[in-house]
């Protein structure tokens, strides 16, 4: 027989099973009366007694009502058969000791035992409880069975049941209650080890004395004992009265009813509701044998494609690998590349730790023998250290990229000059991680500097010279032509009148030179102080007002009022008067005359620009009008802007031309703020 034909197989025979199982519904309708007695000729009134201390069977609630499921059941009793009830509530002892002295007619809640039944007569059970343990949770490891109470005080309403239950205990000490409400704070006080009862009762007081989370209730200590009436001897009537009224209201529902009002599902409703769940399970196995039987013919068709796909997976393995090796011989490329680069490499962690270092690097840092290198041998340098901490002023965003500062190391007696570069790294969500730190060895290329500039200096002395000995020869020429006619021509008026008039200016304009040249080989040394950039412009535009007005130059000025620079006022009006009248000479011939002064920071710098709608220059001119005598004027002589480049060095400034042939220049000359 398959397997799948033994699941069918099962699955019917649950399907008969449940089938088979009745419901307490159709129970109660198949079992119920055809009749009941509608009226009686006269109520009799029967005693009731039962334990006053026994939730929730019977117990006085809070408001003084004697209630619980075996007075609620009796009273239902009384309803159905027409008699009256009268319920005395007591503790057991004294409701035994009123039945054998006949002033109570029955009690209710009895356990049934040997030694009572040949005392008194007993109903049919009406409930079925064991007895269970209520004991301290600290306990529960000692106390799991009753072979554990040895040695143990056990607090119990006296019963015999209990009794003969605890007397195969051996070594076990009783302490008697009056009832179960008493035993219970008994063990509260810790005057005994457990409480022995039922467990309704014992979760009754542990919920109205809040102390769930303090004990535990232990089951299956007990036998199942049965509650039920116990009348006196002969009294026969009343017991045949409540045997058949218990059977009437099992067979019509009205005990299930009452049984789930106060305890919850009942027994044959659990039977139902198991009836129910086999139906369930069976769905459920029929639904997995379907699927057994779908997942039987699925593996089949995946059989086929895993092979399948086996075979692709064993040809993507032998690509990885491929991928794998010129991954890694790509990575060992990369790292020859970087070991054997001209600039040192030298990467940290955020917590400025090395994790990496090239071997140009070790050269220039002297560590090239050293195999391991750490954070300490780097930053022994002090300028190193200085520049690695700046790496706590990048911010989390990628605004400031990059610091730079070249600092001069003395390496084996050696002077070098090394380009530092500080580089943060960022994650992708803009947080910075770590720093690059390159290292440029420009120790050659700053003595080719030097001698570049010894070169141009050499190249500028000479244009120097040269442009001096143009500048004076044409003076002296005619000096000297009117010298050399003087024997001849001192009694020809006309000469003397030609010598008085151009020797003086050929004197006067070789002493301009000669000035001039003192003037930027000799610089006076710069009177800085902070200077209102909007006041001091407006007073060198003062200056020139009337020229302008003259030329018909259209003058505007765009200049942030709260401005501040320092520098020296005299050099930079100097400065700014050759800068305008520059820019008029520029506009002498132009239709529209337009002369613009700006000024506004930029940075940690002002920045104060002069515009004019010009000529322009082209850029040979450009190249060259910072040069000495060097000028594109007629009657020039060549040393204005160069004298003012150098003023706006000195006072740590900076001087640049913008300019386009036929349309116009500007100067921005830019110094340090206030």
């Amino acid at each position: 027989m398959s397997f799948i034909t033994r699941i069918t197989l099962f699955i019917l025979c649950l399907a008969a099973v449940a089938s088979h199982i009745p419901s307490s519904a159709s129970a109660s309708f198949i079992n119920s009366p055809s009749y009941q007695m509608n009226s009686r000729e006269e109520k009799k009134v029967y005693r009731i007694a039962g334990e006053k201390h026994l939730p929730p069977f019977s117990y006085v609630n809070k408001s003084g009502k004697f209630t619980g499921f075996s007075v609620e059941l009796f009273r239902s009793i009384s309803e159905e058969e027409g008699v009256e009830f009268q319920f005395y509530p007591m503790n057991f002892y004294e409701a035994e000791q009123a039945l054998k002295a006949g002033k109570v007619d029955a009690v209710m809640g009895m356990k049934y035992s040997a030694e009572q039944s040949e005392r008194f007569q007993f109903s049919e059970s009406y409930f079925t409880m064991a007895d269970v343990l209520v004991v301290p949770k600290e306990a529960t490891e000692d106390i799991k069975n009753l072979t554990d109470l040895r040695e143990k005080t056990i607090v119990m309403q006296e019963e015999p049941a209990a009794f003969d239950l605890l007397l195969n205990v051996r070594r076990v000490e009783f302490q008697l209650a009056l009832n179960p409400r008493d035993a219970f704070h008994f063990l509260l006080m810790k005057r005994a080890d457990a409480f022995l009862t039922n467990k309704w009762t014992a979760e009754f007081y542990l919920k109205q004395s809040g102390e769930q989370a303090n004990y535990q209730v232990l089951e299956h200590i007990g036998i199942p004992s049965d509650f039920a009436v116990a009348v006196r001897p002969g009294e026969t009537k009343l017991l045949s009265l409540i045997n058949d009224s218990l059977a009437k209201m099992q067979t019509n529902g009205d005990y299930q009813l009452l049984y789930s009002q106060w305890f919850g599902l009942y027994p044959d409703g659990r039977l139902k509701e198991m009836r129910n769940w086999i139906i369930v399970l069976t769905i459920l196995i029929g639904c997995a044998v379907a699927v057994l039987i779908f997942t039987y013919l699925w593996n089949k068709r995946l059989q086929k494609e895993v092979a399948k796909r086996t075979t692709a997976l064993a040809e993507a393995n032998d690509q990885l690998e491929i991928q794998q090796r010129a991954i890694s011989e790509a990575h060992a490329f990369k790292t020859q590349i970087i070991h054997h680069m001209y600039y040192g490499i030298l990467t940290f962690d955020d917590s400025l730790k090395l994790t990496s270092i090239n071997e140009r690097a070790k050269m220039m840092l002297g560590l090239k023998d050293r195999k391991q290198v750490e954070i300490e041998d780097v930053i022994r340098q002090p300028h190193i250290a200085d520049i690695v901490r700046h790496y706590e002023d990048f911010e989390d965003n990628r605004d400031k990229q990059i610091f730079s500062e070249e600092v001069e190391l003395e390496l084996n007696r050696e002077r070098r000059f090394i380009l530092c570069r500080l580089i943060p790294l960022y994650e992708e969500n803009g947080k910075k991680n770590g720093c690059l730190l390159t290292l440029a060895d420009r120790s050659e290329a700053k003595m080719l500097e030097e001698k570049l500039a010894n070169q141009e200096k050499m190249r500028a002395l000479g244009q120097l010279v040269a442009g001096v000995a143009h500048e004076i020869r044409n003076p002296l020429t005619s000096m000297k032509t009117f010298v050399d006619l003087l024997p001849k021509k001192y009694e020809d008026p006309a000469f003397r009148q030609e010598l008085v008039k151009y020797v003086p200016e050929a004197l006067k304009r070789m002493n301009t030179i000669v000035e001039s040249l003192l003037d930027y080989a000799r610089p006076r040394h710069p009177q800085k102080q902070r200077i209102r950039v909007a006041a001091f412009i407006n007073s060198v535009t003062a200056i020139i007002e009337p020229t302008l007005k003259k030329n018909h130059i259209h003058l505007e000025l765009d200049i942030d009022e709260k401005l501040d620079i320092i520098c020296d006022p005299d050099q930079l009006k100097q400065v700014m008067l050759n800068l305008l009248l520059n820019a008029l000479d520029a506009m002498e011939e132009e239709p529209q005359k337009h002369l613009t002064i700006k000024a506004e920071p930029q940075g940690k710098a002002g920045a104060i620009q002069v515009m004019d709608s010009g000529i322009g220059m082209d850029k040979e001119s450009v190249s060259h009008i910072f040069e000495p005598f060097y000028t594109t004027k007629p009657h020039g002589v060549g040393l204005g802007l160069a004298l003012c480049y150098q003023w706006v060095k000195e006072n740590n400034g900076d001087m640049r031309v913008e300019t386009e042939k036929e349309k116009g220049t500007t100067f921005t000359v830019t110094l340090p703020v206030a």
